[in-house]
């Protein structure tokens, strides 16, 4: 009970003046909804809406939330192609983003396609989309792999790996280089660059960058970076496709990464923003990127 003045002496008290009314945490909706504890779930395969619909009174729960975004993988480049970076991820499982009473449209970025083996074009893949909510935040998509003709790769959330044929330069990771929350909790890496012709490098993943591919004839490419664990739903995304080999397969990195054998590379995951792997000898096809991911996390009661 608030003192507001005096009169004659005597204390003057205002009952119920000045002090907070109303639930203690947000009203929302959008998105597939589960209930863990004391929290609600919003989960964002494709795009949609977050509507904030009132505030809470409550001093971190009533007007922020926790939230994990993670971008688009890039494609694979074909023929000895690099992989494709992984789409960058912001990480707030353990930070909070304020929120206002208002709708977030949300955006999921699609995978990167991949390019043809077919050399005398621009065999690298293509990059990522961004996985964003309004302008708060803003999930870079990974870069493309170069491919045997065309180089540097692209670079991106995390960057492509290098090809194995004219360019030797990976993609540069720049999720860790956006405005804001994006950048502050932002993860990426830059993608492998090659030592040896017909090796693709790996894409680079949220934890690490990708692998070169290897000083030496024959053998597998550049394995893609490793991704990270985010603390939501305790699953690894994130992770860089390998590079295109010339005999055996080699690995993509955790958290969807396509492999790389020594043909058609593979898809990155759908869902975690895995890059692709890039496309082994003879003018082997690359596998496209992996499409990101939205959750976020509010208190309920």
């Amino acid at each position: 009970m608030p003192l507001i003045g005096t009169r004659g002496g005597a204390a003057v008290f205002a009952f119920g003046f000045g002090s907070a009314s109303g639930p203690p945490f947000m009203e929302a909706t959008g998105g597939s909804v589960s209930t863990s504890g004391d929290f609600k779930i919003h989960t964002y395969n494709s795009g949609g809406s977050f509507v904030v619909s009132a505030l809470g009174t409550d001093s971190t729960y009533g007007k922020a939330v926790n939230m994990v975004a993670v971008g688009g993988g890039g494609g694979g480049g074909g023929d000895h192609g690099g992989g494709g970076g992984a789409g960058g991820m912001v990480d707030m499982s353990n930070a909070f983003v304020t929120v206002a009473a208002t709708t977030y449209p949300i955006g999921i970025g699609g995978g990167g396609a991949q390019n043809g083996g077919g050399q005398g074009g621009d065999n690298r893949g293509s990059s990522g989309g961004n996985t964003t909510m309004g302008s708060l935040i803003t999930a870079q998509g990974g870069g493309g792999g170069a491919g045997w003709d065309q180089g540097p790769a692209l670079s991106g959330g995390s960057g492509g790996g290098s090809g194995g044929g004219i360019s030797y330069n990976g993609g540069n990771g720049q999720q860790g280089q956006q405005s804001g929350q994006s950048g502050t909790y932002g993860y990426g890496s830059g993608g492998g660059n090659g030592q040896f012709s017909h090796h693709g490098s790996g894409g680079g993943g949220a934890t690490n960058g990708g692998q070169p591919g290897p000083s030496r004839n024959g053998g597998e490419g550049g394995n893609g970076g490793n991704g990270r664990t985010e603390g939501i739903t305790s699953t690894t995304r994130s992770g860089g496709g390998a590079g295109g080999s010339w005999g055996g397969t080699s690995s993509g990195g955790s958290g969807g990464g396509g492999n790389g054998p020594a043909g058609t590379g593979q898809p990155g995951s759908n869902g975690q923003g895995g890059g692709g792997g890039g496309g082994g000898p003879g003018q082997s096809d690359a596998g496209s990127g992996g499409s990101g991911f939205l959750v976020i996390k509010r208190k309920f009661q």
